[in-house]
């Protein structure tokens, strides 16, 4: 056997391994979730969760861009070095983004609570400064652990994760903190394991803020500054696109309608979310081996049409059967969010196959690419979000929203693939 294809054969069996293992913990981690789903259900109530949806749909805009998104950088240096000192300034941005939320909280959070019409959001929007400071943390460290192919830790948080989440909901629930709540659950979910990643990367000993202004930190910078320049408000249109529903919802319609829209939501994305976030994250550790080897198509490609195959079949059922199953599991109260789910299951299936495979453009300098598919997703979802309301129908902005996702996903998917093949041996 030639050492090349050993070498190829090796970095496979670290990719499926890797794989095995985030998808594992986020199995586990999904189960403990829905377990628990229809015990939460029944202590909080659909305005409430539209609470819920518009404080986390303005922390996720928020710490998308925290770190301007140099955290993705990490993974990507040759020499563990370079990717220590993206991760310090990753860190520092972030403390930054997190005192800036601080001040904007305390002089604009009536503000922002008129603007989304939820006079409630006023006293709830303290939380958002904490919930940047450890969720963008998070994210840093996990992309250095990805970096490290530590798999293993990071599924560990990953079930710490969904354990927090729900005890903490189910507790609070019980006490009748209502939205507080459901927000403190959801903060605590995001960021549970932070510490353990943390310490595995040592950053007291290695730097200071003068090794932070030296030339050689400025030169990898300078390398990554696509991320700052091209990535940062791509993200920021992603994030705006999929958060756009719960905004809107509640601006337009009212907090129940948005609570409804986020049972089905959490339902259906909790595990495709997590789920392609761990094959994303495995895809984007092996770019680097991948694009050496001259085999990124091909490993596209099997992914590509993995994700469809594991999708199909549960969308189907969804497609046909959601409303009753929701009113069943979650109670009758919940059907009206079965019926949302018919629809939205469509548009996430395709999101669901896309999203691991975009970590394609990141590792090709692909960032105005990227741009592009996610400004015609943001202004494509909100045109379908508009013409709902103007018909007085919830259901019909659902159903517009989730069309949008299947045809502008399917054509990013075609774009990546393609985009791969390009740097691939043929």
């Amino acid at each position: 056997m030639k050492l090349t294809d050993l070498k190829a054969r090796l970095a496979k069996a670290r990719f499926l391994t890797g794989v095995m293992t985030l998808v594992s913990a986020t199995a586990a981690g999904q189960i403990i979730m829905l377990i628990a789903t229809p015990l939460i259900t029944r202590l909080y109530t659909p305005e409430q969760f539209g609470l819920l949806a518009v404080f986390m749909a303005i922390m996720a805009v928020v710490v998308v861009i925290s770190s301007l998104r140099y955290e993705l950088a990490i993974p990507l240096p040759r020499n563990d070095g370079s990717a220590r000192r993206l991760l310090f300034v990753a860190i520092l941005i972030n403390w930054s983004s997190a005192t800036l939320s601080l001040l904007v909280v305390f002089f604009f959070r009536e503000d922002i609570a008129r603007l989304a019409k939820v006079t409630q959001l006023s006293g709830l929007l303290w939380l958002l400064p904490l919930g940047v400071l450890l969720a963008g943390g998070y994210k840093s460290f996990n992309y250095w652990a990805v970096r490290q192919k530590r798999y293993s830790e990071i599924a560990r948080t990953k079930v710490l994760q969904s354990v927090a989440n729900v005890a903490t909901q189910i507790v609070a629930g019980i006490a009748g903190l209502g939205a507080f709540g459901l927000i403190l659950g959801q903060l605590i979910g995001q960021t549970a394991g932070v510490i353990r990643l943390a310490a595995g990367a040592r950053l007291r000993k290695q730097f200071s803020m003068t090794s932070i202004r030296s030339i050689r930190t400025k030169v990898v910078l300078q390398r990554y500054s696509n991320f700052p320049k091209y990535d940062t408000p791509a993200a920021l249109v992603d994030v705006l696109s999929v958060q756009l529903p719960n905004l809107l919802l509640v601006a337009l319609f009212n907090p129940i309608v948005a609570g409804l829209y986020v049972l089905a939501e959490r339902v259906l994305s909790a595990p495709m979310a997590l789920l392609g976030q761990a094959v994303g994250q495995v895809l984007f550790g092996s770019c680097r081996e991948a694009l050496k080897s001259g085999s990124l198509g091909q490993l596209v490609t099997k992914i590509i049409a993995t994700l469809f195959a594991i999708v199909l079949i549960p969308s189907v059922m969804i497609f046909l059967w959601a409303g009753d199953i929701f009113a069943i599991v979650f109670g009758e109260a919940w059907r009206e969010a079965g019926d949302y789910a018919s629809w939205m299951v469509l548009g996430l299936s395709v999101q669901f196959v896309y999203s691991p495979i975009s970590m394609v453009l990141m590792a090709t300098d692909g960032q105005k690419v990227n741009l592009s598919i996610h400004s015609f997703m943001l202004v494509a979802k909100a045109s379908a979000v508009v013409v709902g309301y103007c018909a007085g129908s919830p259901l019909l902005a659902v159903i517009g929203f989730s069309a949008v996702g299947v045809t502008g996903y399917l054509y990013a998917i075609i774009i990546v693939w393609i985009r791969a093949r390009r740097y691939s041996v043929l």
